[in-house]
């Protein structure tokens, strides 16, 4: 169930059809590693900085201010208890005591300016990912799409790029911010005794060591969850979609499909539990120590104040003990935070190793150096032994297949289940490359003219048609953005649909709904012929299969498909009689190859294959008509 309803790709009449993730070499399993390094993604995330250098300094400049502010308050208390008081000198204790409460104001508008800018960059960085990493799965090969579930994919475009927004942006400014402040709080406790910094800094060492061996783990369970939440979006869109809501309901199979969410959510569950609990224990034993700094600051202050000769120039006071301790936290906890955020990194950066793996697939078919735009064509088509099969060591779907179509011709494929008709139409349009012969068009060959430029003279109606939940109108202008009004009224006419939508209950503006679920199956494949008449290919693929629908719609796509045809290259993927009687050429494959090519007369006369298939297949619907 679950490879029926996985997207576009798998909709174009059964593209990639039959073929698990094991047919699909290289892009095969999305989900495997590719040995990035935690090193390596740091890098490769730092690159997205470099558009935003000049905001990214205004943040670094924001936190040095905001740092060096911060630092001025304990300097200040102990000014008020070891000179303003003692002195009695009230003009400079109001003075310390008004710059007590400015300073939390400046700090606070600058700490303001550093979140706008953080959060901009953020957001920014997160917009650039997400819309490379979609540019890119655009370009990848239908093997990719035909061997992964679009829930994984949903999963890396949305619920991967989500996790790591302002992941490194956030660590990069948290290294800088804590460890300045650690550094700069030091430089203050080591000027205000040197005795008591010493004390206050053998500590830190505790707070950073342990951090590299939990950061290890904790990159291992994030990469875990996040696949584990791949696999459950990929099961809940499965499912909660409209052809899986059917087949359950169908079959009844509603307590199964929620025992399989709720054993895959468990999971998930599971795994975020334990993500959340790993290094808790070690941030509890490096609280204790953050509170034991000050016990112990007291403690020994105090007891050098107690030994010490009250006329001895190094006499601790009462307000620089207080000040000390005032430090500590900035001490602490930045040091503290720098393990967390080692922690944290480490879990953003296996998300991140997920999403360049998409990254680094390469697709299979993609525009060669010095690729030109194929002209506007005639619609000439040869294929000069062409060999092609979906993983080397599987059977070829094509063996040695040559023939030749003149401009405007109309050519039935026709052959046994498996024989190789459907490859054949997935390689005029370059959806794969064979490995060996050649394929050309109007003389030029496919791998030397660009994707985007073939793909504009080369339409496709498919068996299985696929609608986006949208209006009519938007259906049809996919094919041709541009069309006008009376474009989309003639294409729809000719294609036997336009009284029909004017019948919906807002006509073109009607939503079709879900893969068109709206629209009769003869309705939905008119649509489609609609759409392909308002492209205006010069080459037109068709898999003209009408067994499942009634004779009415039947009949009404048959005298769709006439106005389609006409003069165009035309090859169709043969189920009826009247086409292959048509047809001006006829091609019958057998296991990849191409057995027989004529007319249908000559091949009948053969006695060969096409003659058993005329005999058991096409001889009955003679039958039926005149009957």
């Amino acid at each position: 169930m679950r490879g029926m309803w996985g997207g576009y790709a798998r909709s174009l009449g059964g593209l990639g059809r039959g073929f698990g993730p094991e047919a699909f070499g290289r892009e095969a399993d999305p989900n495997r590693s590719h040995g990035i390094s935690a090193r390596e993604c740091l890098r490769r995330a730092l690159r997205y900085f470099t558009p935003y250098r000049g905001a990214t300094l205004v943040i670094l400049i924001c936190i040095g201010a905001h740092t060096a502010l911060s630092l001025l308050p304990p300097l200040m208390v102990r000014a008020i208890l070891d000179e303003a008081i003692p002195r009695r000198d009230v003009a400079r204790l109001w003075r310390l005591v008004l710059g007590l409460i400015v300073l939390p104001l400046v700090t606070g508008l600058i700490g303001v300016l550093q979140n706008y800018w953080h959060t901009r960059v953020s957001q920014r960085l997160m917009f650039d990912l997400r819309n490379e990493l979609y540019r890119h799965l655009q370009r990848l090969s239908l093997r990719f799409y035909a061997g992964t579930r679009s829930g994984e994919i949903m999963s890396r475009l949305h619920n991967d790029v989500g996790a790591v927004q302002g992941a490194v942006l956030g660590a990069v400014i948290g290294v800088v911010t804590n460890t300045l402040t650690v550094v700069m709080t030091a430089a203050v406790l080591f000027a205000m005794d040197w005795r008591l910094a010493t004390l206050a800094c053998a500590i830190v060492p505790a707070f950073v060591l342990p951090a590299r061996r939990i950061g290890r783990v904790r990159h291992r369970l994030s990469r875990r969850t996040q696949e584990k939440q791949s696999e459950l979006l990929a099961l809940t869109q499965d499912v909660l979609h409209l052809g899986g809501y059917l087949l359950m309901r169908l079959f009844g199979q509603a307590d199964y499909e929620a025992e399989r969410f709720r054993a895959r959510h468990g999971e998930v569950m599971d795994l975020q539990m334990r993500q959340a609990m790993t290094g808790r224990w070690l941030f509890l034993f490096l609280s204790v120590l953050a509170a034991a700094g000050p016990a112990l600051i007291y403690g020994y202050g105090g007891w050098l104040i107690i030994r010490a000769n009250p006329a001895a120039p190094d006499v601790i006071t009462i307000g620089t003990i207080i000040a000390f301790v005032a430090y500590l936290g900035g001490l602490y906890r930045p040091a503290g935070q720098l393990a967390n955020l080692y922690v944290d990194l480490q879990g953003a950066l296996a998300v991140f190793g997920r999403i360049f793996e998409y990254l680094d697939m390469k697709p299979d078919v993609t525009d060669r150096p010095g690729a030109q735009p194929l002209p506007p064509i005639r619609g000439h088509v040869r294929f000069e032994q062409v060999t092609f099969s979906y993983r080397p060591d599987h059977r070829p779907a094509l063996k040695d297949v040559s023939f030749e179509i003149p401009p405007g011709h109309l050519v039935a494929l026709v052959g046994p289940s498996g024989a190789g008709k459907s490859t054949l139409t997935y390689l005029l349009p370059r959806f794969y490359d064979p490995p060996c012969g050649r394929i050309l068009v109007d003389g030029y060959e496919l791998r030397d003219v660009t994707l985007d430029s073939l793909a504009a003279q080369v339409g496709m109606v498919t068996q299985d048609t696929f609608l986006f939940h949208a209006s009519v109108r938007e259906n049809l202008r996919y094919a041709r953005p541009d069309a006008t009004e009376d474009m989309l009224f003639a294409a729809a006419r000719a294609a036997q649909i336009h009284d029909v939508i004017l019948r919906l209950p807002e006509g073109y503006d009607t939503l079709v709904g879900e893969r068109g679920f709206k629209l009769s199956g003869g309705e939905k494949q008119r649509l489609s012929i609609a759409r392909a008449l308002l492209k205006d290919p010069r080459i037109l693929i068709l898999d003209e299969a009408t067994s499942a629908l009634d004779s009415e719609s039947e009949a009404a796509i048959q005298a769709a498909l006439g106005p389609l045809m006409r003069g165009r290259t035309t090859l169709v993927i043969a189920h009826r009689l009247s086409t292959v009687l048509a047809a001006d050429l006829i091609l019958v494959l057998d296991e990849g190859r191409l057995v027989e090519q004529g007319s249908h007369a000559a091949l009948l006369g053969q006695g060969g294959l096409y003659a058993r298939l005329y005999a058991t297949q096409f001889r009955r619907q003679a039958e039926v008509v005149q009957s």
